[in-house]
């Protein structure tokens, strides 16, 4: 699988990023990566190069980044 370039920038609504971290408050790393998969699949359209795995870790990374 290629890796997307550094320099593309995926904006998420922070909405859905609050609302997936307030859903990590509850469930395993596996349950929110399973939500964010499905919630990619269904509502998400790629651009560029893009994978779905691209945006599902960009999007896990931005959840698990407020807790540092």
């Amino acid at each position: 699988m290629a890796n997307m370039s550094k320099s593309k920038q995926i904006y998420w609504n922070e909405d859905t990023i609050n609302h997936f971290i307030f859903i990590s408050n509850y469930g395993t790393v596996n349950e929110v990566y399973n939500m964010v998969k499905e919630f990619v699949d269904l509502n998400c359209s790629l651009e560029d190069e893009e994978t779905e795995e691209d945006l599902v870790t960009d999007l896990m990374n931005k959840i698990y980044k407020k807790y540092e």
